[in-house]
């Protein structure tokens, strides 16, 4: 699942998620802070669980959240950011995806992927193939009704010690099992949310203990509140795991 959001006021604290995160201006250019750079561009390309900032100066843009496991994320971010944390995109590469993520929803939503994955990685490179078991247990995680498992629960679904997975895992993903299930209680929530849930019954749902909880978790991972992800986001449904 990965999210796109599109608003005036987007990403306005410091914040980190586990999301490859690809940020257009719709307007114009737009502030952007990472790694102890500050940017004007129309378009950025960042990586997973980074701290950045982004500022929109009151003009409309989209960001599009997209787990850095799937086959467009992997593409775009083998492609744009190598050793880096973030780049900014061509004119005429930001004004493309510009023209893209600004037209009204299509009838179906993941072909906005696949038409932006296409911009931005024109040759489509084959991709180094993900551990088998962490692709599966990626798939496993996501089907889970509830994101709540024990790290030894995993390390026996899959074979390994826990700290051989815990290594591996980070390797494959870039990011902690244990954040990991958080980014997936986050977009259950948000799923429940937008789809009529109040943010009290989608927190205890996702495994918040509270409203306030999720609050604080979507603040720190989005850089905004959950009432904003809800009234200017929706989900989009994209290819999963380690695929070509």
């Amino acid at each position: 699942m990965s999210i796109l959001i599109r608003g005036e006021t987007i990403d306005v604290a410091p914040h980190r998620h586990h999301a490859l995160q690809i940020s257009i201006g719709l307007d114009g250019a737009f502030d952007f802070e990472c790694d102890g750079r500050s940017v004007r561009a129309e378009g950025v390309v960042a990586g997973s669980d980074i701290l950045h900032r982004l500022d929109s100066r009151g003009m409309e843009v989209a960001v599009l959240l997209l787990e850095p496991e799937e086959v467009h994320a992997r593409r775009i971010g083998m492609r744009w950011l190598e050793n880096s944390a973030f780049v900014t995109l061509p004119p005429h590469i930001a004004g493309a995806a510009r023209a893209l993520l600004a037209r009204p929803a299509p009838d179906e939503p993941a072909s906005i992927l696949g038409d932006l994955a296409r911009e931005l990685v024109p040759d489509m490179e084959p991709l180094p193939p993900m551990d088998v078991r962490i692709a599966a247990l990626l798939d496993h995680l996501r089907a889970l009704p509830e994101k709540r498992v024990t790290l030894r629960e995993l390390a026996k679904e899959v074979g390994l010690s826990d700290s051989r997975l815990t290594h591996i895992f980070k390797e494959q993903t870039g990011v902690p099992i244990r954040r990991y299930l958080l980014w997936l209680r986050l977009n259950d929530a948000m799923d429940r949310a937008m789809a009529g849930a109040t943010l009290t019954e989608a927190a205890h749902a996702a495994g918040f203990s509270d409203s306030a909880h999720l609050s604080r978790t979507c603040q720190k991972m989005f850089g905004i509140n959950p009432f904003a992800v809800v009234r200017h986001s929706r989900f989009v449904q994209v290819p999963k795991g380690g695929g070509a």
